[in-house]
């Protein structure tokens, strides 16, 4: 893959997925997102005035290789023009400011693969079950699954909390799920059920840590969520942008 070819067929060969395919449109979403909550990130900081808007201006033109127009034109026109060292070099400066509030803890390769293949045999159990009542629940155990995998296999470990926001859906299909679990012995599958998706959740949380207030999590309720942070995975990586390792 040249990156004189388009940036939606660069980006889809990087990604993994077609160009425009639904997992495409959420990747780009995903990436949207993040430089809407870093830009938000930066002005709740308290940083230098002149420095936040810098960085800011940076973060909105890297958005610009992102959208349908942009990424029309070759990727070269994207590395060249929008992610530049000179536009990321000012949100690196900026980033070191933010990780003492918003930093959290990278998750090492092996912990994500092992994340990913222990979700993936989660979510193949599942799809083999169906429940005589509320099989509903055990749809959005999945569907919240795949999305989470999505962003896992995708986008990757950088931007954390946004990740780990997106499991909002499948806590509260598991609340659902253990609150209206029969009586015990009841109803062994859906027993099972609640025991395996738990152990699940529990091996997730385990090894998501981050600082201070960015996030909380008790009794399987995610109470808070951190600004996030925009990066993409890709030839041309904005890891910088990341606050991590706090």
């Amino acid at each position: 893959m040249s990156t004189t070819d388009s940036g939606e067929n660069y980006l889809g060969t990087q990604f993994g997925v077609p160009p425009w395919s639904g997992d495409f449109v959420r990747i780009l979403a995903a990436i949207h997102t993040r430089i809407d909550d870093l830009i938000k990130m930066m002005k709740e900081v308290g940083l230098d005035e002149d420095i936040a808007d810098t960085a800011v201006n940076c973060l909105n033109t890297t958005r610009h290789a992102f959208t349908p127009a942009g990424t029309q034109n070759q990727w070269a026109h994207a590395t060249s023009h929008y992610l530049t060292d000179a536009n990321l070099l000012p949100i690196r400066m900026a980033s070191a400011y933010l990780r003492p509030k918003y930093g959290y803890t990278v998750v090492s390769n092996e912990e994500l693969e092992e994340l990913v293949v222990d979700i993936e045999q989660l979510l193949e159990w599942l799809r083999e079950r169906e429940l005589s009542e509320r099989d509903f629940i055990r749809s959005a155990l999945i569907e919240g699954l795949e999305a989470f995998v999505l962003k896992l296999t995708k986008v990757g470990i950088y931007g954390w909390p946004e990740t780990f926001a997106s499991l909002r859906e499948v806590v509260a299909a598991y609340l659902a799920l253990d609150r209206g679990s029969p009586d015990a012995g009841v109803s062994p599958p859906y027993e099972a059920m609640v025991k395996k998706t738990g152990e699940v959740l529990q091996k997730i949380f385990d090894r998501v840590k981050f600082a201070k207030e960015v996030s909380e999590t008790a009794d399987w309720v995610l109470r808070g969520y951190g600004a996030l942070t925009a990066a993409a995975q890709i030839a041309h990586p904005i890891v910088a942008l990341l606050p991590h390792g706090a």
